[in-house]
């Protein structure tokens, strides 16, 4: 070989490893381990009353209790490793003990163990995601809503959660493999307890306790492999206890106590790999003791209480 070709060789060599290496910098790895090991308490004790409810404006009421939470939102192909441990109580408390003559109504209490929420938007990169997700969490998830609502002119929203562990994750562009493990130890659960009385428009209410909660929306041609496993060990229950009267619009109640649920939504042209393991060794208990008098409008009535549900539907 002579000086000229091998220097174009070397020129060609070293072309490649830069756009190599180039490429191979665009992938991002985020490593996040929490643990939290004291209590997490939030409570709201609040009363709101105006003279006039046609100038009353809405309301918003939120009560939230963490133990551990993680935020990912990434523009490129990644790796993302997240490990979250809670051991002490997370318990929230939203009372309300008056509100009247406002607009709409909206108010939640939430409380949850472990929560995180990934998001992956690879449309550059050939490369492909890697997502690993592992919650743990022991001692009790409490929730709890307690309101008097009168006069609203618009629509009252309320809704009570106890979530052992959360795990949300949306992704685009190649993906290699999902692995999420969650495990619960501990009692959750949700109360709602409310009086409504004179609502001109819908009224809608929730008390939800789940131990582990997954969900996955993949918006890639290419395949996924997913590897989901759940263990719910100690009963989750959810109460609502409501007397709701005089509704101009619709009366929508929710009540729901969940073991372990999990939900894929992909592309009908992905190629899917799922390996889903699901252990429920709690009792489930949900409790609705409801009385409505004049609604104007349709009434749901929804009580459930489910081990463990895992659902694939197709996306757009």
């Amino acid at each position: 070989m002579n000086r000229k070709s091998l220097f174009i060789t070397a020129a060609a060599i070293a072309l490649s490893a830069s756009v190599v290496s180039s490429a191979m910098a665009q992938r991002t790895v985020i490593n996040t381990n929490q643990n939290n090991v004291a209590k997490a308490i939030a409570e709201t004790n609040a009363g709101i009353t105006r003279t006039n409810a046609s100038v009353g404006g809405t309301v918003t009421a939120t009560a939230a209790a963490i133990g551990n939470t993680a935020s990912i939102d990434v523009g490129r192909v990644a790796t993302v490793n997240n490990t979250q441990t809670n051991n002490a109580l997370v318990s929230s408390a939203l009372n309300l003990t008056s509100v009247n003559n406002v607009k709409d109504v909206t108010a939640t209490s939430a409380a949850i163990a472990n929560s995180a929420t990934v998001k992956v938007a690879n449309t550059a990169s050939p490369e492909a995601i890697n997502l690993t997700n592992t919650q743990r969490a022991w001692g009790g998830v409490q929730s709890r809503l307690n309101s008097s609502i009168s006069g609203v002119t618009g629509k009252v929203e309320q809704t009570s959660a106890a979530i052992g562990n959360s795990f949300s994750a949306e992704v685009s562009g190649p993906v290699s493999s999902i692995n999420t493990y969650q495990a619960y130890w501990g009692d959750v659960s949700s109360q709602l307890n409310t009086n409504v009385n004179t609502v001109s428009g819908d009224v809608t209410g929730t008390s939800a306790a789940i131990c582990n909660s997954g969900t996955v929306k993949a918006s890639t041609a290419a395949s996924i492999s997913l590897n989901n496993t759940q263990v719910c060990n100690i009963d989750p229950s959810a109460t609502t206890n409501a007397i709701i009267q005089n509704v101009g619009g619709k009366v929508s109640l929710t009540t729901a106590a969940i073991g372990n649920t999990f939900s894929l939504n992909a592309l009908p042209t992905s190629t899917l790999s799922l390996n889903n393991f699901q252990n429920n060794g709690a009792i489930n208990v949900a409790t609705a003791n409801l009385a409505l008098t004049n609604v104007a409008g349709d009434v749901a009535l929804t009580t459930a209480a489910i081990g463990n549900s895992f659902t694939v539907s197709p996306g757009n």
